[in-house]
């Protein structure tokens, strides 16, 4: 973050933001009480806002986006915001955070909406079933009665029950026309939902798994900061991440599997800024995002992320196990392309995980 923050043209608060000047007998001022007010009032104006304040810090955040040619968008300023506190003490972090914390973004409030879709959608194709499944019970109706009639037809007398069988015919045909309108309006029904949930699974951006985005929503941002980055030449970073083989070997059930990368998941949330965006890549692969962070930076985030993951254990039966994990970064700068960043990310992941490496950057040997 030192490195972040050279040349962000900071404001010097060691002399309270006031140049001394050489004392002169000609600039003593007057003892008459107006201009004696005038000055200390002025003298008051000059005085900077207290270090410590969050305004202060403000027009910190302003000074390094400006420094660094980045647009003061509300989006920047956010990621700055957060950016720039990796520096500041503990107290005025856990101060500062209380401003992000108030805020909801959008699309944090469309995957809270989106889950409880899925689980409509899951009480849906239930309900669905289960009329199908009814359906297929009153089919089984049909061929009983069927049977009965097939019994029927060998009774002597044959007189006695024609009439019976005449008007049993007739209710069973009327049956079967109705249960074969119904049968096409439950299948007309059923593909109408289908395709309706279909084009909500095509919108989802959370994963309901692990209650964090989607490889959907991850590349489609990985796309949105390579054409930004073009306009501001800002850079950023792409991190993929998973256990390593050596801890793969031992998991042996997928229930052991999604036990570690839920803790893993855990880990990410508490220690990656909430302008980054977090998503399950799939295939037991997690996606960061780190929005205005260098590689150097993204450097610094892997190892303080492998040594937060190792000290953490976790229990699988009565075996304890410690975590680790492997990464692969790849910078992305104003000539990157999307699909180029997450195939050269994959195979910075692949190399670290063959090599039992903490994480291997694209490009660097």
């Amino acid at each position: 973050m030192k490195e972040d923050l050279e040349g962000a043209n900071l404001p010097n608060f060691e002399s309270n933001g006031i140049e001394e000047k050489p004392s002169s007998f000609d600039s003593i001022p007057s003892f008459d009480s107006t201009d004696s007010n005038s000055s200390i009032q002025s003298q008051e104006e000059l005085k900077p806002a207290n270090d410590d304040s969050i305004e202060s810090y403000g027009t910190q955040v302003i000074q390094a986006l400006l420094s660094n040619g980045i647009p003061p968008t509300p989006c920047n300023y956010k990621i700055y915001f957060e950016k720039l506190l990796e520096d500041k003490p503990q107290d005025f972090k856990n101060n500062a955070m209380q401003f992000l914390q108030a805020e909801f973004i959008p699309s944090e409030k469309q995957a809270l909406l989106e889950n409880k879709v899925l689980k409509a959608q899951n009480y849906m194709v239930s309900t669905l079933r289960l009329v199908g499944a009814l359906f297929s019970n009153f089919q089984l109706l049909q061929n009983i009665l069927k049977k009965h009639e097939r019994e029927i037809d060998s009774v002597q007398n044959a007189n006695i029950l024609q009439n019976v069988i005449t008007l049993f015919e007739k209710e069973l045909k009327k049956i079967g026309e109705i249960s074969t309108k119904q049968l096409k309006d439950i299948k007309m029904s059923y593909d109408k939902t289908a395709m309706a949930i279909d084009n909500i699974t095509q919108e989802i951006i959370c994963d309901s798994r692990y209650n964090i985005y989607n490889q959907r929503f991850l590349e489609t941002k990985v796309q949105m900061e390579c054409q930004e980055s073009a306009i501001d030449k800002h850079k950023s970073s792409l991190l993929l991440l998973k256990i390593t083989k050596n801890l793969e070997k031992k998991v042996t059930s997928e229930k052991n599997a999604i036990l570690i990368n839920k803790t893993i998941t855990k880990i990410l949330q508490k220690i990656a800024n909430r302008s980054d965006i977090l998503a399950y890549y799939g295939e037991g692969i997690f996606g960061l995002l780190l929005n205005h962070r260098d590689k150097e930076s993204a450097k610094r985030f892997a190892n303080n992320l492998s040594e937060k993951v190792v000290e953490t254990n976790i229990y699988l039966g009565d075996e304890e196990l410690s975590l680790s994990i492997c990464s692969g970064i790849c910078e992305i700068n104003e000539k990157s392309k999307s699909k180029e960043i997450l195939k050269n990310t994959l195979e910075a992941l692949k190399k670290a995980s063959s090599n039992n490496l903490s994480f291997v950057v694209y490009g660097e040997k």
